[in-house]
């Protein structure tokens, strides 16, 4: 696959979207046809690692290429992505031919929402360099209809879009859905990538196993605002799943062993905790033995937006 002759960009534009792990959730009425009402609640937070988006505009045709951390890959590869191009190109007042460049500073299916990062740094970028004049909440909303539409999550992106520490507690995109936030001052979340896991599949064969309890969760959480509620109830929601076996078991026993509550990300073999910023650097320490991609996030909490 050859990268297309272009000249001179008409316009270009960069976004950013924060990764995003997810603790707990519950899913929406499947009866909801409008894919901007269908989604998740749940609670979770989001990194500084994430995905910066770079979009190159030309005139003359009507095309796309998609390049992932310098490497041009094909549209079944960046399916969700492909997904957001294809929706502005038909949309637009002429033939344009696009070149998209995502630069992504985490691992990709791990549990991280990078799917959700990469369509919302999209969507913003692509809407700022065709002058396609949507407000960010809209942008945001094409996002999650990507998402939906390629079944590779429900509510990751409004939770990138808001950024924090966050209880989604209203289903559908932004600007339907509803979230809270929760001030998390002085945390860092301390994470070890083991193994990816397929969120497209896991959800076409768990959803029916865990709904409804993420929705009692949420009613705790929402009661007592607790980090240390949020990792339990993450990590009790996991082990449901039977995410906690395999490879995740021994660091999350690591972790609880030296004091610090640990859970495992939806979707990925990925272990995680949120920790005082002065206790990040033992808890990285403690996971440091176990192979796999350690990483030392501050929470970022200000959602996505163009660079």
């Amino acid at each position: 696959m050859a990268s297309a002759v272009i000249t001179v960009p008409l316009a270009v534009a960069r976004a950013f979207s924060p990764g995003h792990i997810t603790g707990f959730f519950e899913t929406a009425n499947k009866q909801e046809h409008n894919p901007l009402y269908k989604g998740s609640r749940g609670a979770g937070f989001s990194i500084d690692r994430g995905i910066s988006t770079a979009v190159y505009v030309y005139e003359g045709r009507s095309g796309s290429e998609i390049w992932i951390n310098g490497r041009l890959v094909k549209p079944q590869k960046a399916e969700v992505s492909q997904w957001v191009v294809d929706h502005y190109l038909s949309n637009a007042d002429r033939p344009y031919f696009v070149k998209v460049e995502h630069d992504i500073d985490m691992p990709v299916g791990f549990g991280l929402g990078s799917s959700g990062a990469a369509a919302l740094s999209l969507s913003y970028a692509l809407n700022e360099a065709l002058g396609s004049k949507l407000s960010t909440v809209e942008a945001a909303q094409l996002a999650h209809r990507a998402e939906i539409a390629c079944r590779t999550g429900l509510g990751t992106v409004i939770a990138e879009f808001a950024g924090g520490f966050e209880m989604r507690t209203g289903i559908g995109a932004p600007g339907i859905g509803a979230v809270e936030k929760i001030a998390l001052d002085g945390y860092k979340a301390v994470v070890l990538c083991l193994a990816p896991i397929s969120t497209k599949s896991f959800l076409a064969k768990r959803l029916e196993s865990i709904d409804g309890l993420g929705g009692r969760m949420l009613g705790k959480l929402s009661e007592s605002r607790s980090v240390d509620d949020f990792m339990k109830m993450s990590y009790e929601f996991a082990d449901m799943l039977g995410l906690t076996d395999g490879k995740t078991r021994s660091p999350v026993r690591a972790l609880r062993a030296k004091g610090f509550e640990a859970s495992v990300a939806l979707f990925g073999e990925t272990v995680f905790t949120l920790v005082p910023k002065d206790r990040a650097n033992e808890a990285a320490e403690v996971l440091s033995g176990f192979g796999g991609t350690l990483l030392v996030c501050n929470i970022d909490d200000r959602g996505a937006r163009l660079l």
